[in-house]
């Protein structure tokens, strides 16, 4: 009996822990919105704006693969399915760019595959991405055919 009241307590300590699931706006009001602003444009020089760049980084599999991986994703308590909601209400709420048709929404197992392994060095990493941006077009059926057929090294 002491077992069983035993493994009830450890139960109940481990949802104490657990964090609660909102709808992915509440989410991003408590996780996010202290840093990116209720718009998603940041804070200049100190928090990048999310507003012309998560649409063009979630096209590519390197964006993506930086979006699941900065601090504020990364470092969360919120499961990997409200991350994935969450990112997908990003794209589509806080974006100045269009989300084309064939955008491919963040899944669980893609936040589980890439969350738990850090980056090194995020300014780096988001100044690369802007330079490829930046350097070539990025078409959503180009964007899905290179995230079907490439791995990211970052």
């Amino acid at each position: 009996m002491r077992a069983i009241a035993s493994l009830a307590l450890l139960g109940l300590a481990a949802l104490a822990h657990a964090a609660p699931t909102y709808r992915p706006r509440v989410n991003y009001q408590l996780n996010c919105q202290g840093c990116h602003l209720a718009d998603g444009s940041g804070e200049t020089g100190r928090v990048p704006s999310l507003r012309r760049t998560l649409v063009a980084f979630s096209l590519l599999p390197a964006g993506r693969n930086y979006v699941i991986r900065v601090p504020g994703v990364s470092e969360s308590s919120l499961s990997d399915a409200d991350t994935a909601s969450l990112l997908n209400w990003m794209v589509h709420k806080l974006s100045d760019v269009p989300v084309p048709r064939g955008f491919i929404p963040y899944t669980p197992a893609e936040v589980t595959h890439f969350r738990h392994r850090p980056l090194n060095d995020v300014a780096a990493t988001r100044a690369h991405l802007l330079r490829l941006i930046g350097n070539q077009a990025v078409s959503p059926a180009r964007a899905i055919a290179s995230r079907n057929t490439t791995r990211s090294p970052m």
